[in-house]
């Protein structure tokens, strides 16, 4: 059991993340959907946090990797949108859960800028970035639940300037560096960074301004079509780690989405009755891409955890018998 411990990888957090979004989704659709989503990433919240208690060594091995230490944001991120989940029944508790993931997130924001940033690489530069530096922007669209719309104003101003400066800098490096196959599902990335501001904007913006979020809207649909047509290559790629960029990616491109048709009224637009159906047609498709992308990764993801398990039970029963 130590040894399949060991062999759960840090991205196992952004499927948490996926999971805890993805039950923000379909909230409106069934409150059980969301609460079985909720529960299935604290299951995979558990195997991860044995990780790092028992075996301290691989994690700070997993930091010395760009990619890895990128990617543990986000932890904080899944943990941010756990603590709504939370909040209902321990709100104190997830108020203090939720300031620390947070404060968490905004540290290792400063550990990987001294770290891998400041000794600028463009080879370590992988659109994990987003996640360090744009994922704040979580905070943004869970503070309501805290009374922390004020602090979620600021973080997301941080996020979208950083996503202006990451987009230049990972495009670039797309253009100059060939990607290693391992990391090819993290292109999928790139369909977050634009719907998380929106979604931010949207939810602590008190004054709304239609055509900001119209442009923001048509930028992050752009997104997720070029990903959409990358995603049936990605799909053929071996098991990795790096299918975890299969979740939130896709999940906030549709809460956005949804969001930006529930302000409607709030801002004053009235589109024609066709318009608007084939808007709720556009969020129907990407709320089932969501639900299936995140539920085949996770699959992916228990049966890959479940291989390592029955390997480490190989081992034990190998030694048992000398």
């Amino acid at each position: 059991m130590k040894q399949m411990i060991k062999q759960v990888p840090i991205p196992v957090a952004g499927v948490m993340l996926g999971l805890c979004a993805l039950g923000n989704l379909i909230q409106g659709y069934s409150e059980t959907a969301r609460m079985i989503c909720g529960a299935a990433a604290a299951f995979l919240g558990v195997f991860l946090l044995l990780k790092f208690l028992i075996h301290p060594g691989q994690i700070r091995e997993d930091y010395e990797n760009p990619i890895l230490a990128s990617v543990s944001a986000t932890i904080f991120m899944a943990v941010m949108q756990l603590c709504t989940y939370l909040h209902p029944y321990a709100g104190r508790l997830s108020t203090i859960l939720w300031f620390a993931a947070v404060f968490g997130h905004i540290l290792l924001m400063v550990w990987y800028t001294k770290k891998f940033l400041l000794r600028f690489d463009l080879s370590e530069i992988f659109p994990t970035c987003y996640i360090t530096y744009v994922g704040i922007v979580v905070a943004t669209v869970t503070s309501p639940t805290f009374g922390m719309e004020s602090l979620g104003r600021i973080l997301l101003v941080f996020g979208m300037i950083a996503y202006g400066v990451m987009f230049i800098v990972i495009t670039y490096r797309y253009m100059k560096i060939e990607v290693h196959e391992a990391a090819k599902p993290l292109f999928c990335i790139y369909t977050a960074p634009m719907s998380l501001c929106l979604s931010g904007y949207l939810i602590v913006t008190d004054e709304k301004s239609w055509m900001l979020t119209l442009i923001l809207e048509i930028l992050a649909q752009i997104m997720f079509i070029l990903v959409l047509v990358k995603l049936p290559g990605l799909l053929r790629l071996p098991f990795y780690p790096s299918y975890a960029a299969f979740t939130f990616p896709f999940v906030i491109t549709a809460f956005a989405l949804q969001k930006w048709l529930g302000s409607f009224a709030e801002m004053g637009v009235s589109l024609s009755p066709t318009l608007l159906d084939a808007l709720n047609i556009l969020l129907i498709v990407e709320t089932a891409i969501a639900v299936l992308m995140v539920s085949y990764t996770f699959l992916r993801f228990i049966v890959y955890l479940g291989g390592t398990l029955r390997k480490s039970l190989a081992v034990s029963d190998a030694d048992a018998s000398y």
